[in-house]
């Protein structure tokens, strides 16, 4: 049957409906489908509760015992819950709670959200512990049947009464088990379902392939904002550029941009089109892959979805270069040793200044100008060095001296190269040389390239010629996010990377409460590196205002971690398995996931390639490991020990400072990965600056 709106619903709506009988679920069903065909009221089974302006509002319509809510405007009908109430003053409950909330499916207005009309989340104490709130009614083997519960969970299930019991103390029981009991016995407030994210429904009849089984990923609706930049500049005779903070769904223009680069080469006569995406870790490239499938069906076979450093051993291998990679370490002897006879150049006191500058920079500064100004951004000659720009470097290098570190590199070169491996940067470097030689490998007609301020310009130059023209290639990227790529312009990476005309600008925030993006950018604001463009930042949620606590030891952070994660999975419903904690190596993650487990919450400490978003306790990761991904509740700890938390003593103060400015945006990244809760432990006896620019007007200080 024809319908002529497209429906959006809350995830809300469809875990309540994956509990409902068959019968009941597919008379809700067929409701939604009456909906895509006219949402307006009818007097009869379609009210509406409420109208603001645009005409939107709050709707309902009746299905049989239950009640669907909703709104709509001329395109789209937003399906945000179901309930099953029959007396009538529910109406106006309901009314007055989503009043409460805001008008779903609406752009965000930006200016802010009067102080009389935001709950005041100040005032939320997630330090104490939860009082234990009894089970509404009885977990019986009935219950666990309706909810599909395997059996072998039964008998821990049964002996549970209170919240707190079920959430924490079942061992071994999965928290997507746990998530259901607890979803279905206790009511999740109006306020959070609206803050959950819409998702796009093209087919009514997916509702019943969900119900069964068949469907378990549903996409993202885009704002205007967002689908505007997806169809921005097709016609134009370059390459397009999206910016945005983190939240403003970069990711999810890059992904529906495939569509429409897949419908425009078709439009040109291109009837087996190649198309990659690249974006920047393994569990990003299964979770894009899952949601391309959805949305391009039977074409997702003219797509290649892979991170630009597989693609480069891909690239490498089938030209015969594929090496090793060196160790870390004796990528790092090798330079010691090729630092250790540099050539000077000029009278005696001009060496004497060289030796100086070497001993000023210390070794940290050098290796990166090695590895993230020479190789990386591809100086091949000693001349075109001398006349880099060297963009993001505060130190000032005049043609002595970088002849002298230019030495060094040569001595690095050759010393790698008698290994047989590569050093990353020089293996990237490699392919995009071999790439631009060869046009076997020039071979994509787009290419769509996500979270590209992190990549190396090197391994950008690499995905850029890989496409037979500039106008399909598309870049998503945020400057304020850069962990590994940061300091270099565009126009360094490949002349076609000139964006003048085509860059579009991302400022509403789908993630991330106001609260945690405005603290996270006061914290980066602190050192003078926040992008100007965050100024016209706009939030979507509103929430608890995020928490700094200093600790005195590790006893007392695992104790103080715990108490944080009981209370925020309690009170903001979520499960144990939507927390994460970000810390800053591998060490004190690992110490601080056995120290969690032993208290009493579940925690798994996991590394990049370890990655399981569906395994239930807490994910602990490193902070960089935690780029592109996004957890409801997120904690920042383990800083006792490491280098965060000392004051560098190595190397001039210039480069101390733009050492400070790299791990500032590290931290940044960790916190802006929180969407409804922050947390931050900092060690009491910490003298970095790091561990400051914490101010009461963003963060609770305790």
């Amino acid at each position: 049957m024809p319908t002529q709106y497209l429906v959006t619903m809350k995830p809300e709506f469809l875990t309540e409906t994956r509990k409902l009988p068959a019968k009941e679920a597919h008379q809700i069903y067929n409701k939604i489908l009456l909906l895509a065909q006219d949402p307006r009221p009818d007097a009869k089974v379609k009210k509406q509760l409420t109208h603001m302006s645009g005409g939107r509002g709050l709707h309902r319509i009746r299905s049989g015992n239950y009640r669907i809510f909703y709104t709509f405007d001329q395109h789209y009908v937003g399906v945000l819950f179901f309930d099953r109430r029959d007396d009538d003053t529910y109406d106006s409950d309901i009314i007055e709670e989503y009043l409460g909330g805001f008008s779903v499916g609406a752009e965000p207005a930006r200016e802010s959200v009067p102080q009389d009309k935001k709950k005041n989340y100040q005032e939320v104490d997630y330090i104490a512990q939860p009082q234990p709130e009894p089970l509404p009614e009885p977990i019986t083997v009935e219950l666990l049947t309706k909810l599909e519960v395997p059996v072998v969970y039964h008998q821990r299930l049964l002996r549970i009464q209170d919240r707190d019991a079920l959430l924490f103390n079942c061992p071994g029981v999965d928290d997507d088990t746990k998530s259901r009991i607890d979803a279905y016995l206790f009511e999740t407030p109006l306020a959070d379902v609206l803050q959950q994210p819409d998702l796009l429904l093209p087919n009514v009849e997916d509702l019943w392939r969900y119900h069964e089984g068949e469907l378990v990923t549903f996409l993202l609706k885009l704002s205007p904002e967002q689908e505007a930049l997806v169809n921005r500049s097709l016609s134009a005779g370059g390459p397009t550029l999206v910016k945005g903070g983190p939240g403003t769904g970069k990711s999810t223009v890059a992904l529906y941009r495939v569509r429409t680069l897949l419908q425009k080469l078709r439009s040109e006569g291109v009837t087996e089109p190649r198309i990659l995406f690249t974006t920047y870790t393994n569990a990003l490239v299964k979770s894009s892959q899952q949601l391309l499938e959805h949305l391009l069906g039977p074409d997702m076979k003219y797509v290649t979805v892979q991170t630009a450093d597989k693609m480069i051993l891909r690239a490498l291998a089938k030209l015969g270069q594929s090496r090793d990679i060196l160790e870390s370490q004796e990528a790092k002897w090798l330079f010691r040793e090729a630092a250790s006879s540099p050539r000077f150049e000029g009278n005696a006191l001009q060496q004497q200044l060289q030796r100086s500058m070497l001993e000023r920079l210390g070794e940290e500064y050098l290796w990166q100008e090695i590895c993230d100004v020479i190789e990386s951004r591809h100086h091949h000659t000693l001349e075109e060095y001398l006349q880099a720009r060297r963009h993001g470097r505060v130190i000032r290098l005049n043609a002595l001296n970088r002849k002298v570190i230019w030495s060094i590199y040569e001595r690095f070169r050759v010393l790698v190269e008698a290994t047989g491996k590569d050093t990353w940067q020089i293996r990237r470097t490699r392919a995009a040389e071999l790439v631009e030689q060869s046009r076997e490998y020039q071979a994509y007609d787009a290419v769509i390239v996500d979270e590209a301020q992190d990549l190396a310009p090197s391994a950008l130059r690499f995905l850029v010629k890989l496409c037979k023209t500039p106008n399909n290639i598309f870049v998503a990227a945020d400057a304020n996010q850069s962990i590994y790529g940061s300091g270099f312009n565009w126009s360094d990476v490949h002349e076609w990377l000139n964006f003048k005309g085509r860059t579009g600008h991302l400022h509403t925030n789908y993630r991330s409460t106001r609260e945690i993006g405005e603290a996270a950018s006061s914290y980066l604001q602190a050192q003078s590196l926040l992008d100007e463009e965050y100024n016209d930042h706009v939030y979507v949620h509103d929430g608890p205002i995020p928490i700094v606590c200093t600790i005195e030891s590790q006893k007392d952070e695992v104790a103080f971690l715990a108490r944080l994660f009981r209370k925020a999975v309690h009170d903001l419903h979520h499960p144990l398995g939507s927390c994460a904690l970000l810390c800053p190596g591998e060490q004190s993650g690992r110490a601080l996931a056995q120290g969690l487990s032993e208290a009493g919450v579940e925690a798994t400490y996991m590394s990049s390639t370890e990655l399981d978003l569906k395994r239930s306790g807490v994910k602990v990761l490193t902070l960089q490991a935690s780029k592109g991904l996004e957890f409801p509740i997120v904690a920042l700890a383990g800083f006792d020990g490491s280098p965060y938390a000392v004051v560098a003593t190595e190397g001039s103060a210039e480069a101390r400072e733009e050492a400070i400015a790299k791990d500032r945006r590290t931290i940044f990244v960790g916190m802006t990965r929180a969407m409804k809760a922050l947390f931050v432990l900092l060690p009491k006896n910490a003298v970095s600056p790091l561990m400051e620019g914490f101010h009461a007007q963003h963060w609770s200080l305790n």
